[in-house]
């Protein structure tokens, strides 16, 4: 019973995830683009989630958070599937040592 409830609150999204990706979502519809998907070829998409991990992890460097965009970037396959890609950089960051 208790493995249960650590998988319940494992497969919780990120608060980052919940936020509101209005900006986000509207920008990848005039462009005419899938915004379940995370480019990492777009500049604007990888500073935005930078900036919205950045009020999560306040201590964690703008390079580190870069960082982890790049390694995710590299080990998931396009099209990067957002919320995927999102539990990847905070994985990423988990198991950091370096701040």
């Amino acid at each position: 019973m208790g493995r249960s409830i650590f998988v319940q609150i494992d497969s919780m999204p990120h608060p980052v995830l919940l936020e509101d990706w209005n900006s986000y979502d509207n920008r990848k519809i005039r462009e005419e683009r899938d915004q379940s998907k995370f480019a990492c070829s777009e500049h604007w998409e990888v500073e935005y989630l930078a900036d919205k991990l950045k009020k999560y992890y306040p201590l964690k460097t703008r390079q580190a958070i870069m960082q982890s965009i790049t390694h995710c970037c590299s080990k998931i396959s396009a099209p990067h599937q957002r919320e995927r890609f999102v539990e990847c950089v905070i994985k990423r960051f988990v198991s950091e040592i370096v701040v």
